[in-house]
């Protein structure tokens, strides 16, 4: 007598299998395109880091002039939202990261860094806005548009605690998540490593100690580091180890 034959024996499909979640693909779907859209807004902030005229703390009016209508568009439309997006495409990803105990961090780390991108994005738009009226001279004049620049490089200490704020937030959350991805494992050790030295030591020193060279150099690794966490985070909501 075959198992088929005995009584009260079923025989399950063989084609049976374990159902596949109706919102998988649309999920993958959304977050490749999200890890797409953060290295786009990424490639996008750094054009326009290297675009806008160097800053060291002032503004000066013949290199917002050499720009032409530019500088005001490539604020709103590039470096602005640039930070803005990327800070809030990684946020997620920080997210996915999160494992056991140690994801509270990343989710700390995530909420810092999306909010910080946000506020430092509109507090550097917004900086930029009068400069770039004073500088048109079809708005002002060329030499009451110089009289204004003077007028508002002298008052730009009202906008550095909250770029200073935004920025040590970002810090503190990225430092944060990769602690946690350290502790819970869910990326290479080594990266979290490499990546906490580097928060460590850009954000400890005064850039103005480092050079132009360096702080650029040191720029490309924090977009190199926020994409290969975007990476490991893409990897970890697809269910890749």
């Amino acid at each position: 007598m075959t198992a088929s034959e005995l009584p009260g024996t079923v025989i399950p499909p063989a084609a049976a299998a374990e159902p596949v979640p109706a919102r998988s693909a649309p999920r993958r779907v959304a977050l490749v395109g999200l890890f797409v859209l953060l290295l786009v807004s990424l490639a996008g902030r750094t054009g326009f880091t290297f675009w806008e005229p160097p800053f060291d703390g002032t503004v000066r009016y013949d290199d917002v002039r050499a720009l032409g209508g530019a500088y005001w568009p490539m604020n709103l439309y590039l470096g602005g939202p640039g930070y803005a997006i990327s800070w809030v495409a990684a946020g997620v990803f920080f997210v996915l990261l999160a494992r056991g105990r140690a994801g509270v961090l990343n989710l700390a780390g995530a909420l810092l860094a999306g909010i910080g991108g946000i506020l430092f994005a509109l507090t550097i738009t917004a900086q930029v806005l009068p400069f770039a009226y004073a500088a048109d001279p079809e708005v002002v004049p060329e030499a009451e548009g110089r009289q204004l620049f003077d007028v508002l490089n002298a008052h730009l200490d009202r906008l550095l605690p909250a770029i200073i704020g935004t920025q040590v937030a970002i810090a503190v959350g990225v430092l944060l998540v990769l602690v946690g991805t350290l502790i819970s494992k869910t990326m290479p050790r080594g990266l979290s490593i490499t990546g906490i030295a580097y928060v460590v030591v850009f954000v400890g020193l005064p850039a103005e100690s480092l050079g132009a060279g360096v702080v650029a150099v040191g720029y490309l690794l924090q977009v190199t580091l926020v994409a290969a966490v975007g990476w490991f985070g893409l990897r970890a909501g697809l269910g890749r180890h």
